[in-house]
């Protein structure tokens, strides 16, 4: 965590800056819990800030002896009803397509396309959306198992910005896009800091943090 007393940043006003109106240090940081026994981690999500794949730069520099990965640790409920469910719609969103590796496999058409518009196009962004409209029936599963390796790869880079996908409920009911970052991948909840001091903050956040990793295994 880093915390600032002096050199606030201002306040932005239409009629120019303000000193920022807060009686408290400020500060960001990112609360992670790591077990040892099943090398599994727990990391507060706030890519402004740190995110899983800038994490794992910094301990290799801390021990360039060795080979760090991530490995995203998928809720496994969720995975097997996605997996169960047709499929009629998805949606992935990735920043610098340009710098996408060659993908495999079910993957490999989609990357070229993220590519290719990147390159064509020098767009940041690129938003890829299939479904099937109108017509009847399901993608086919090579969309599912492409969603899946998206999926992977969210855990490692903050580059996947987005990934939803519209099951077919089956049941005349309508259909709803679901974020399958925070279905698949996160835990979302509410934080009680004792005050909005960055300490407490962190605390309370770290606190968290280390709950939801005792839930798992």
């Amino acid at each position: 965590m880093r915390v600032r007393t002096t050199d606030l940043p201002c306040e932005v006003h239409p009629d120019g800056t303000r000193a920022l109106g807060v009686n408290v240090p400020i500060g960001d940081g990112v609360a992670f819990q790591y077990r040892e026994r099943d090398h599994k981690l727990a990391i507060q999500y706030d890519p402004r800030v740190l995110s899983p794949g800038r994490f794992n730069d910094y301990i290799s520099q801390l021990f360039p002896a060795g080979i760090f990965t991530l490995e995203p640790a998928i809720d496994p409920l969720a995975l097997a009803r996605f997996r169960a469910q047709p499929l009629r719609k998805l949606k992935v969103r990735l920043a610098r397509p340009q710098q996408l590796a060659a993908l495999e496999d079910d993957m490999a058409a989609a990357g070229q396309a993220f590519r290719d518009l990147g390159e064509a196009y020098e767009a940041p962004v690129i938003t890829l959306e299939m479904s099937m409209g109108h017509y009847g029936g399901q993608l086919g599963e090579g969309a599912k198992q492409m969603v899946e390796g998206f999926l992977t790869m969210a855990g490692r880079s903050s580059d996947v910005r987005g990934i939803t996908v519209t099951p077919d409920s089956g049941d005349g009911s309508q259909n709803e896009d679901i974020n399958l970052l925070d279905t698949l991948l996160s835990v979302k909840g509410e934080i009680a800091p004792a005050s909005e001091a960055p300490n407490d903050v962190y605390a309370a956040t770290s606190a968290f943090v280390q709950f939801h990793l005792a839930q798992h295994g």
